[in-house]
């Protein structure tokens, strides 16, 4: 092996400036030095205006899309994005935002219901007879699918 190869390298120590001078000048005959002065502005335009266009469409998505409420259970306020699930701080509960507001959220097979008061005490036949003409309740029935089967 040659002890001298390392040696024998040809170097151009100016190559590099001479070649960025060179192309200077030929970019400036072929497009003109009026099309690179526009071509600089429309770089430094964008370059201004880009972060200023990407803030207002952040800002706009955001206001039609954040959520703010409180906790159906515990009545903490609350913000979130719409069509998310997240749990409350204060309680724990698993929610679903949605674009009225927060709801809970159940697994898959659990039953969620709301309770109503019912007031207790004796009821006269005659007060059942007068409530019974004036109230009509809907009440809608769904028929779940065996889970045995």
């Amino acid at each position: 092996m040659n002890q001298n190869f390392n040696q024998m390298q040809v170097r151009f120590p100016r190559l590099g400036c001479w070649l960025f001078i060179l192309g200077t000048i030929w970019l400036i005959g072929a497009i003109g030095i009026g099309g690179i002065i526009k071509s600089v502005l429309a770089l430094v335009l964008f370059i201004v205006l880009a972060p200023v266009l990407a803030f207002l469409a952040l800002q706009f998505w955001i206001k039609r899309n954040l959520v703010n409420g409180s906790c159906p259970v515990c009545e903490q306020t609350l913000a979130g994005l719409k069509n998310t699930q997240i749990a409350c701080p204060n309680c724990g509960t698993n929610l679903s935002v949605t674009s009225e507001g927060f709801e809970r959220f159940a697994a898959e097979g659990v039953i969620d219901i709301q309770a109503v008061d019912v007031p207790s005490g004796p009821v006269k036949l005659a007060d059942a007879a007068a409530t019974r003409d004036r109230t009509t309740i809907d009440v809608e029935v769904q028929q779940l699918p065996d889970g045995d089967g």
